[in-house]
């Protein structure tokens, strides 16, 4: 059985979608949230997601604050100096597709090739991991739905922390994170898109290149226009641009 393990998308169609051709073929598709917010095409990113039966996936926190935001319509009169990717992506969404973030799930567990998995977006309120193993049958013992498959083999799924890795705890314990389909944390200059594939239960760290000036224009665009705040696109011109840092001038 192979698995494609995904996690913070962030509105980025084009890493997916290079992903996708990376790996045409799989059984199951785990993604551990974060499909909108800080990039341009939130739209896209949800539909290409929702045409998947063979899915499984939970609702980040950037997931939640768009529903949020868009929920209290306070997205469309913004002073540009206030003006977030997360009213950009706002604008671009529709009820229905509101509608379907606000429904994933926060957990959900489920079994492949002797493995029970528990896929969660974050393992606390910030970038927190698991180190221990009293730590891990805790925070089993309370997401974990009960008497699935066999807990002699047991893995976690995480986001969030855009860091990919995999942590093995010892005695049929191990947690990874695919790391971001989107971007890298700031310290991070890798450009490129991240993933995870579990084949027969082996994990394999995966990255692809892709081409980011799609995504790129319109942040440039909006940064000749002075359309968005400066940190939100000073962190645009990091991530997908040339930027050396997240708090170079804009051009």
């Amino acid at each position: 059985m192979k698995l494609l393990v995904i996690s913070d998308l962030h509105s980025n169609i084009w890493a997916l979608q290079k992903i996708l051709d990376a790996e045409p073929h799989f059984d199951l598709l785990c993604c551990a949230g974060d499909l909108v917010d800080y990039g341009t095409a939130p739209k896209e990113v949800v539909d290409r997601m929702r045409s998947f039966d063979n899915i499984k996936m939970v609702q980040g926190n950037h997931d939640l604050h768009t529903v949020n935001i868009w929920k209290e319509q306070q997205f469309w009169d913004i002073p540009s100096q206030e003006y977030k990717w997360v009213h950009h992506n706002c604008r671009r969404l529709d009820e229905a597709r509101i509608g379907y973030l606000n429904k994933l799930p926060l957990h959900l567990t489920f079994e492949a090739d002797g493995y029970v998995y528990l896929i969660q977006h974050q393992y606390d309120e910030a970038y927190g991991v698991i180190e221990s193993r009293s730590q891990f049958d805790a925070y089993w013992d309370r997401f974990a739905d009960p008497g699935v498959g066999n807990l002699e083999k047991r893995r976690m799924i995480f986001g969030h922390s855009h860091r990919q890795c995999v942590h093995v705890l010892g005695n049929g314990r191990e947690w990874l994170n695919p790391g971001s389909v989107s971007y890298r944390r700031p310290d991070d200059p890798d450009k490129t898109a991240h993933y995870a594939v579990i084949e027969d239960g082996n994990i394999r760290l995966c990255q692809v290149d892709y081409d980011r000036s799609r995504l790129f224009e319109e942040a440039r665009d909006l940064a000749r226009k002075q359309g968005m705040m400066t940190t939100e696109l000073q962190d645009f011109f990091f991530f997908f641009g040339d930027a050396k840092t997240s708090r170079d001038p804009l051009p």
